[in-house]
């Protein structure tokens, strides 16, 4: 992890009510994500692994225990300075794209600068310039019902990447996806990763899981295992363990909490 943590759960739980009953999806979760890391969180449905992510994108709180982005304690942050830290730090990839009908491709890659104040002819210029690098340079003026599955996907793809985030997470990014194109997207992971950008892959298939350089493994709420894909990164892990436990220190002793502007 070089000593530079990105992300880090540190004793997290987190429950959630259903009726009467509270259910427990995380329980005492820690671990930490070094920049530019290429990591797969894995497990059944129901292991807690898409509450992980909701976490690290700045989506909820936890329960108990504290969650660090970037040296930021977000567990007592309000919406608006969790917004705000979204914004500028992750990139979402939902397995459903969540394209919105009415824009064309273009639109829709540009929107999250939008939040960002860019005057239009910057909005584009950038929007252009990450839709040549997923491939699509000729989709430009098309609205998501003209799309493949694949095309879609890669347009959510270059809307992640548009603002250049530090962390790309993605929720199941293949599950929609024929084995062929899913390929295809992970390479384009995995070459987004190649350039400095961390990524984080939710995902109950191990096939899609091992593509990633470490894998994190989730069962009711637990980690049950935190390997790297190869021998030369697991002769690291022990070094790379004091470097996340040295970062949960040092993003304790840099705690502060941005303005109340509100961001989505």
């Amino acid at each position: 992890m070089n000593g530079s943590i990105l992300a880090a759960l540190e004793g997290v739980y987190k429950n959630y009510a259903m009726g009467d009953a509270e259910v427990r999806a995380l329980d005492g979760v820690s671990f930490a994500i070094g920049a530019g890391e290429f990591v797969s969180i894995m497990g059944p449905s129901g292991s807690g692994k898409s509450t992980c992510m909701n976490l690290i994108g700045c989506l909820d709180h936890p329960s108990s225990g504290a969650v660090f982005i970037n040296g930021i304690d977000t567990s007592r942050m309000k919406a608006g300075e969790l917004a705000r830290l979204r914004n500028r730090t992750v990139g979402f990839v939902f397995q459903q794209y969540h394209l919105i009908a009415g824009m064309t491709v273009l639109e829709n890659v540009m929107l999250p600068l939008r939040y960002r104040g860019l005057p239009p002819r910057r909005r584009r210029e950038l929007a252009v310039a990450v839709l040549d690098r997923v491939g699509l340079s000729d989709r430009l003026k098309h609205r998501p019902r003209e799309l493949s599955g694949g095309q879609k996907q890669r347009t959510a793809i270059a809307r992640a990447l548009v603002a250049s985030p530090a962390l790309i997470l993605a929720d199941e990014p293949t599950g929609a996806l024929d084995s062929e194109t899913g390929k295809s997207v992970i390479d384009l992971f995995a070459e987004i990763n190649s350039r400095g950008t961390a990524v984080i892959i939710v995902t109950h298939d191990p096939e899609i899981g091992k593509r990633a350089r470490r894998r994190i493994t989730l069962r009711d709420g637990k980690i049950t295992g935190d390997t790297a894909a190869d021998t030369a990164a697991a002769a690291g892990e022990a070094a790379d363990t004091a470097d996340a436990a040295a970062g949960i220190e040092q993003a304790r002793a840099s705690r502060f909490v941005f303005g109340g502007e509100s961001f989505v």
